[in-house]
């Protein structure tokens, strides 16, 4: 393998929050592309969710990985362990929060490295079940998702009270 082209995938450190925040940036930008209302962040978020993201790396219940080119972090997948209501036969899941490659690193198997990574600690972890959110209207997560092997089973819909 090319030398530029590799890529190295860990668990993530206390080091890396920084950069995490700034991919989380560039996440929640593209959101606010697709419903700028809903999606819109109040000035502190950034602050706000670095201290959950700095919790979340205690918690052993959630998995987060970054993805490392050249020593520079340039994805990570953020994900957690989660229960559903106890009338379902499969009650424990993984959930998958946050998955973030940098632009400039998009389309050369990152991102779906990245979940098959999380998918084997989930596994590992005695976990059979994943489950991940987005946007219909967001076309490049429909497509990934969906050729991962997801398939949407809820949708999720809102409307204003006025």
């Amino acid at each position: 393998m090319n030398p530029s082209t590799a890529f190295t995938i860990r668990a993530a450190r206390l080091i890396d929050l920084d950069q995490v925040v700034v991919l989380w940036g560039q996440l929640m930008e593209h959101h606010r592309s697709l419903e700028p209302r809903l999606y819109d962040t109040e000035t502190h978020s950034p602050a706000t969710w670095r201290a959950w993201v700095r919790r979340k790396l205690d918690e052993s219940d959630s998995v987060i990985r970054v993805v490392e080119r050249d020593g520079t972090v340039v994805g990570y997948i953020l994900g957690s362990i989660g229960q559903r209501a106890p009338v379902y036969v499969v009650r424990t899941v993984g959930m998958i929060f946050d998955l973030v490659v940098d632009s400039d690193h998009r389309g050369q198997g990152l991102g779906r490295a990245l979940v098959d990574d999380l998918t084997h600690e989930f596994n590992r972890r005695g976990i059979t079940d994943i489950q991940v959110n987005y946007d219909p209207n967001n076309q490049e997560a429909s497509y990934f998702w969906q050729a991962l092997g997801f398939k949407t089973l809820l949708h999720e819909a809102y409307r204003r009270t006025e």
